[in-house]
């Protein structure tokens, strides 16, 4: 084949003119058909696993990390003195993903000497219970529950941290048992230690209605929604380094597109970023993993220096059977549950659980979790999902959880 520098010269334009194009889609600045390129793009790219650390969903450890609980870390700090005087234990409330477990990492700068139980396996035996509690109370000669009350006055202020307290009771005939002697343990034992139990909210609103466990607790903060400027300035902080190019989302109204086709090029992206975070905030509710999944969700393109981000659109959950809901709701109740344990509850067909479970594996609305000293895989709702699930579950079974 002979050299012709005319067809080559020829080819090296129509590829300039062809990487200026997708240059020009990919920001979406007046392109035709933007939203094919960007498909194309998220099916090739490859986020970098050192970005995506950023934003993990794992507990922050220290006080000086927190971010946006400082005014729960105050109430805290007046809880605890305010024990000195009134012996009430603390009880914390919130939703999953609500940075609960972070807030307790950083209150160790309260009370160093705490001791955490993180108690993430349901407990269902008073031997299981009181070979946790003589660890963290520092009292191995203790065999029972009784023994455990006679715990000597020490010279220290103790301070133990039992997390999950829904962790202590199963939705069954004298399924409650446990989780009250626990709470009578917490009265006889509260002029020696402050007790923090922190529960979801969930499980709060079902033993609120059905024994009354609010009462047991003078002192209860309530983890409140994180203001959106705040949720922004964290994901900014996140981002620190990065320039974030924001692209026209999949949908958009028309006046949303008109006002985007005018605006100059700095105009345009202060339009997405506007519109990009009301979808954020309107997704997370004010829950920051659910608004960190969001972003995560939300990534198109990492490059160098750069970041490139389209708002992402929630598959909308909908004809869920009743039985589906109400497996959804007992394990919002309970954190997360094994398929014997929920079949305890619902009083079913091994068979019968097994097959819900695996739909709602399918639709992605529960994962498998396997949790150290658990003897099977447990179900937890996945937490993308879980505002379209509570809305549901608020409707069609009339739970008026808040």
């Amino acid at each position: 084949m002979a050299f012709d520098p005319k067809s080559i010269l020829s080819k090296g334009k129509d590829l300039a003119n062809t990487s200026s194009k997708w240059l020009t889609d990919i920001l979406d600045l007046k392109s035709e058909k933007p939203q094919s390129v960007v498909e194309e793009v998220e099916e090739k790219t490859e986020i970098p696993e050192a970005y995506i650390q950023r934003f993990s969903l794992h507990p922050l450890e220290e006080f000086n990390q927190l971010e946006g609980r400082e005014e729960e870390f105050k109430l805290m700090q007046r809880a605890y003195e305010n024990w000195k005087i009134s012996r009430s234990p603390l009880l914390m409330i919130g939703e999953f993903g609500a940075g609960m477990t972070s807030l307790l990492n950083a209150s160790s700068s309260i009370y160093p000497h705490a001791r955490i139980m993180a108690n993430n396996v349901n407990i269902d035996t008073e031997q299981s219970l009181v070979e946790a509690l003589k660890k963290a109370m520092d009292y191995p000669e203790a065999r029972t529950l009784n023994d455990l009350k006679t715990l000597p006055a020490g010279e220290e202020q103790r301070v133990i941290i039992f997390e999950n307290i829904e962790r202590l009771f199963l939705r069954k005939i004298h399924g409650f048992n446990l989780l009250e002697d626990f709470l009578l343990l917490v009265h006889a034992t509260k002029q020696n230690i402050f007790w923090i139990a922190t529960i979801n909210k969930y499980s709060f609103y079902y033993l609120n209605e059905v024994i009354g466990f609010g009462s047991n607790f003078l002192s209860i903060i309530r983890l409140q929604p994180m203001k959106p400027e705040i949720i922004e300035q964290i994901i900014s902080n996140r981002n620190a380094g990065y320039e974030v190019i924001y692209l026209k989302p999949p949908t958009s109204t028309a006046v949303f597109s008109q006002n985007l086709e005018r605006a100059e090029s700095a105009g345009k992206q202060f339009l997405l970023k506007n519109d990009f975070f009301s979808k954020l905030h309107a997704f997370s509710d004010g829950n920051i993993s659910r608004a960190m999944l969001y972003w995560k969700r939300s990534l198109v393109r990492v490059k160098e220096k750069r970041i490139y981000v389209k708002a992402h659109e929630e598959k909308i959950i909908n004809n869920l059977t009743l039985e589906e809901l109400f497996v959804l709701e007992a394990i919002l109740q309970h954190t997360s549950l094994s398929s014997s344990e929920l079949r305890m509850i619902l009083r079913n067909s091994s068979k019968g659980s097994k097959l819900i479970l695996e739909k709602l594996l399918e639709n992605n609305l529960l994962y498998v979790k396997q949790y150290e000293g658990s003897g099977e895989p447990e179900y937890q709702v996945n937490l993308f999902f879980l505002k379209q699930v509570k809305g549901q579950i608020h409707s069609r079974l009339n739970r008026n959880i808040q």
